[in-house]
């Protein structure tokens, strides 16, 4: 028996998920299954994945903490999706959660794309300086983050 051809959508909370809503909206016609990860599901994705945040906004402690465990959580997510789905490719809107899924899906050799959060103009996001190295399309909501990063597409906005 074949596996389900899936697309990962992963994204964190808040704009991240608003994002990824929005682009959702705009595939969603498109001939594709999708898997989500993050806080919370999104419609019309076949399962959804929860992963924890990675740091705390209060406490550095925690944050290395939450790091450690959030690693281990992602890579057994990602190789739980893998052994039951024929993963396809990655979409991302962030944020550093993204980051471990996004390198077993490229050492899988499947496409990664992310998408920079819309809400940066001038500025890298820590995530988006990582992933701008790792994927295979880097796109940006903004034209003034084009001159930040050598490998991005403008998208616009979602």
């Amino acid at each position: 028996m074949s596996k389900q051809a899936v697309v990962i959508l992963l994204y964190g909370e808040g704009g991240h998920k608003m994002e990824m809503s929005l682009l959702f909206q705009q595939i969603a016609n498109a001939d594709l299954r999708f898997i989500s990860i993050g806080p919370s599901p999104i419609s019309h994705s076949i399962k959804h994945f929860h992963l924890k945040d990675v740091r705390d906004k209060q406490s550095r402690f925690k944050s290395l903490l939450m790091a450690i465990s959030g690693t281990f959580s992602a890579i057994i997510t990602t190789f739980r999706i893998s052994h039951q789905y024929d993963i396809t490719g990655l979409i991302s809107t962030g944020p550093g959660v993204a980051i471990i899924p996004s390198i077993i899906v490229r050492l899988l050799g499947k496409k990664v794309v992310f998408i920079e959060t819309f809400c940066r103009f001038y500025t890298r996001s820590f995530t988006g300086r990582i992933m701008s190295k790792l994927c295979t399309e880097f796109w940006v909501q903004n034209k003034a983050q084009l001159t930040l990063y050598r490998n991005a597409k403008y998208c616009g906005r979602l």
